[in-house]
């Protein structure tokens, strides 16, 4: 299960697009059958991270560094 306690981001809108940052990465691999969507966080935040999107709607964001979350990535490209 997702939890927001670990999956902190934040979203703003500003004058151009809306940019969403990670504060905290989940600790733990989401089981993959439970992601469909991904989305970079913007090179103006302070650490990198990639937010993945649950099929329950919910976000977290995870270590982009981390092999679980290229090997995800990779595949949610591949399956596009």
């Amino acid at each position: 299960t997702v939890t927001q306690a670990h999956s902190l981001y934040s979203s703003t809108v500003g004058a151009d697009t809306p940019t969403a940052c990670c504060f905290s990465y989940v600790s733990k691999p989401i089981p993959r059958k439970f992601i469909v969507d991904y989305f970079d966080t913007s090179s103006q935040c302070s650490k990198p991270g990639v937010i993945f999107q649950t099929r329950k709607g919910r976000q977290a964001c995870a270590d982009p560094s981390d092999a679980w979350v290229q090997e995800y990535v990779t595949d949610l490209e591949l399956n596009a």
